[in-house]
């Protein structure tokens, strides 16, 4: 089974750890990567073009001259993808690999290994033998944040917003084929959609603590970001409770 990871990026050109995507192309033979230019504003997109020229078997670039957010670039990666009808899993992580490759592929082989999930997202649970690396406020707001999610939607999810998760391919286009309401909490609106969608979704996506996940700064959530969450989940609601 083939699968490829699809990687958003913005102004990544200082920070993209090329080394390591290629290293990990290097070890794993049936993953490959997809990188979205979503409308850099640095030179990104000819890094990008350069690091793919190096292996273009094993990864792609979609590039567009705007910024749209994060959630259309996923959004728009995954249809790529989804469309090249090469893959039977579909992934899709943060650029800083914030959840390193390693533990994208282990969420892939666990989608591999219980053929049946839709999906497998990772986690960010602390617990002993492992290392989850996040400041301690964003550890706290996180769980606030969690428990409004849960009471709002009733979503039996802890980590609603890591950005570490596996799709099977045939699923992509309904989860996936409209834009979505919000840049930041579209992690939400695709659970709520396959919800919809797939009256046993509790048992056929499966939630896996990660073992490796480290905060890597410079985060492009803003405060101003944060100031509009509270209406953007409020829209969720109402969009979805139809």
């Amino acid at each position: 089974m083939r699968a490829c990871i699809v990687i958003p990026c913005y102004n990544e050109a200082d920070r993209l750890k090329k080394a390591e995507f290629m290293a990990f192309l290097c070890q794993t033979e049936d993953v490959d990567l997809c990188f979205v230019n979503d409308g850099s504003k640095d030179n990104s997109e000819e890094v990008l073009r350069n690091l793919v020229a190096v292996m273009p078997k094993r990864m792609d670039l979609v590039s567009y001259p705007d910024n749209k957010g994060k959630a259309e670039a996923v959004r728009r990666g995954m249809l790529h993808v989804a469309g090249l009808n090469a893959y039977e899993a579909i992934a899709f992580a943060d650029a800083d690999l914030a959840t390193p490759l390693k533990e994208i592929k282990r969420l892939i082989d666990i989608f591999i290994l219980e053929n049946h999930v839709i999906m497998v997202m990772g986690s960010r649970i602390e617990r002993m033998g492992i290392v989850i690396q996040r400041k301690l406020y964003r550890h706290f707001t996180g769980r606030i944040f969690a428990g409004v999610v849960q009471l709002m939607f009733r979503l039996n999810a802890y980590d609603t917003q890591c950005g570490a998760k596996v799709f099977a391919a045939n699923i992509v286009q309904e989860a996936f084929a409209e834009p979505f309401l919000s840049h930041w909490l579209f992690d939400i609106e695709i659970l709520l959609r396959l919800r919809n969608n797939y009256p046993d979704y509790n048992s056929i996506i499966y939630e896996i603590p990660l073992n490796v996940w480290v905060e890597q700064g410079n985060s492009k959530i803003r405060f101003s970001h944060l100031l509009k969450m509270p209406m953007q989940l409020v829209k969720i609601y109402f969009e979805y409770r139809k």
